[in-house]
């Protein structure tokens, strides 16, 4: 009898055992998910790395802060002179805005660092893909449609989901158009339309396809 009962409580432990080991290890499925996700998470830094790199490479920044721009008149007057941002608040907010008062006030080459400057310090705020679209206006406003194409581009390749990729197709085909491809803006105004419908861009890109049509031969 007892040894009927050492054996029911052995195995009573066995079962135990492997039923919290059971609970301790996730379900498989659960598992994937987590796998997958930790992939994602890679692979967006990898993106967000390669367009600070990018960035850097097309301003000239070479990885650094915001420098004073050398003055075209030797004796203007100090305002006109680029504030350090090591001066400004580390706050995403403020430093945009910066950026966006530059640009206001035309000092465009400014803008455009301090845009730059913004991505490479901040890859992941809201407010990214607004100061990727606004290097390709400061581009665009210095008619260097070349680079300002590739900075419209640069919104939808690494921040597909902003509220800006929109309004960047757009600009990214004008700029196209004026380069002489007519073909790639004919297709980006077509992309812009079936994948953003309801935006104020699409109804700009709709006019303009409906003007193309009526010029061609």
């Amino acid at each position: 009898m007892a040894r009927k009962t050492a054996l029911a409580l052995s195995f009573f432990m066995i079962i135990s055992f492997l039923g919290c080991a059971a609970m301790l290890e996730p379900p498989a499925d659960i598992q994937r998910s987590v796998d997958y996700l930790r992939q994602d998470i890679q692979k967006l830094q990898q993106e967000q790395a390669e367009l600070s790199k990018k960035i850097q490479a097309m301003t000239g920044m070479k990885g650094e802060a915001v420098q004073e721009a050398p003055s075209e008149v030797p004796q203007a007057p100090p305002k006109l002179a680029i504030e350090d941002p090591a001066n400004l608040s580390q706050d995403p907010g403020d430093l945009y805005k910066k950026a966006m008062d530059f640009m206001k006030d035309g000092r465009i080459e400014d803008a455009e660092r301090a845009f730059a400057d913004f991505i490479v310090k901040f890859p992941q705020s809201d407010l990214a893909d607004n100061a990727q679209y606004w290097i390709g206006e400061c581009f665009y406003s210095q008619k260097k449609f070349q680079e300002a194409k590739e900075g419209f581009a640069a919104v939808a390749e690494h921040f597909p989901f902003g509220n800006k990729v929109p309004d960047a197709l757009y600009k990214e085909a004008l700029c196209a158009g004026t380069l002489g491809k007519t073909e790639e803006r004919t297709s980006l105004l077509k992309q812009l339309v079936e994948n953003y419908p309801y935006s104020e861009a699409s109804a700009k890109a709709e006019d303009l396809l409906s003007q193309i049509e009526k010029s061609s031969p």
